[in-house]
C-alpha cells in the first residue's frame, strides 16, 4: 500500500471526478483554522469528538503513567490526529491530544463523519483506506519496538523522512521511542560519531552542543 498522508488522500479524492458531487458538501462542513502551540484539543477523560487533519504543524498524543506523561504518537503536516477508541466508540479518552507547534488544521466532528459515511459509499471507502493505512503503520511500529534495541529504534527513527528530529524538543521523541532524554542524548552522540550520514543535516552549533553534552532536552 502506498504510504500517502491522510490529508493527501482526502484532497486527492475530493478532486477526482467520482467525488464531484461531494466536494461542495464536504467543503461546507470544514475549513482550516489556526490553533496555538500548547493547546489541548482533547484531554484525558473527555470524549474525542473530532478527527483533526493537519495542514501544517505538529501534534502529539500522550497518556499519564506514574506521574509522568508518555508520548504515544507524533504526527505532523498532512497527517491526522484522533484517539480512535474514544472517537469511534464514544468512550472517555485515556489519552490527550496536544499541539506542539502553531497548527493549521481541519476538523470533522463525529456527527459530520457519521452523516457523510452513512450517506456516501465513496466517503466510507475513503475512510476505510485511511484506517487501513494507519493500522499498517501501527503494526510496523509494534514490530519496531519488539525487534529493535533502543539504540536501533533511535537510529531508525532519525533515518525516516517524516522524522521530527530538530523540529520538536528531543524529550518528546525520546518518550515516543520508549526511552529517556539522557539515553536519547547518549545514543545521538554515538550515532554522530559512528554513523554521521544516518543523521539529518545539522548545523555546526548543533553538532558542537550534542558532542559537548549541552543539548537542550
Amino acid at each position: 500500500m502506498k504510504d500517502s498522508k491522510p490529508l493527501t488522500l482526502l484532497f486527492d479524492a475530493l478532486q477526482s471526478e467520482a467525488f464531484a458531487d461531494l466536494k461542495q458538501e464536504f467543503s461546507s462542513l470544514t475549513s482550516p483554522y489556526r490553533v496555538r502551540k500548547g493547546r489541548i484539543l482533547v484531554d484525558v477523560g473527555q470524549i474525542n469528538d473530532h478527527i483533526y487533519f493537519i495542514h501544517s504543524g505538529v501534534i502529539r498524543t500522550y497518556y499519564h503513567i506514574g506521574g509522568e506523561d508518555v508520548t504515544s504518537r507524533l504526527v505532523a503536516d498532512g497527517d491526522m490526529a484522533c484517539v480512535a477508541e474514544s472517537f469511534f466508540l464514544r468512550q472517555k479518552s485515556y489519552e490527550a491530544i496536544e499541539t506542539l507547534e502553531d497548527c493549521l488544521i481541519y476538523s470533522v466532528s463525529y456527527a459530520e463523519y457519521k452523516m457523510l459515511a452513512e450517506r456516501h459509499v465513496l466517503i466510507s471507502n475513503l475512510i476505510v483506506r485511511i484506517l487501513e493505512q494507519r493500522l499498517v503503520n501501527f503494526s510496523e511500529r509494534i514490530k519496531l519496538f519488539k525487534s529493535l534495541t533502543v539504540e536501533k529504534r533511535i537510529e531508525s527513527y532519525l533515518g525516516q523522512p517524516n522524522s521530527l528530529f530538530r523540529r520538536i524538543p528531543d524529550h518528546y521523541i525520546a518518550s515516543y521511542l520508549g526511552t529517556t532524554p539522557a539515553t536519547f542524548s547518549r545514543c545521538l552522540k554515538l550515532l554522530l560519531r559512528d554513523k554521521p550520514s544516518q543523521l539529518p543535516v545539522l548545523t555546526v552549533n548543533t553538532i558542537i552542543n550534542i558532542l559537548a553534552g549541552d543539548l537542550l532536552l
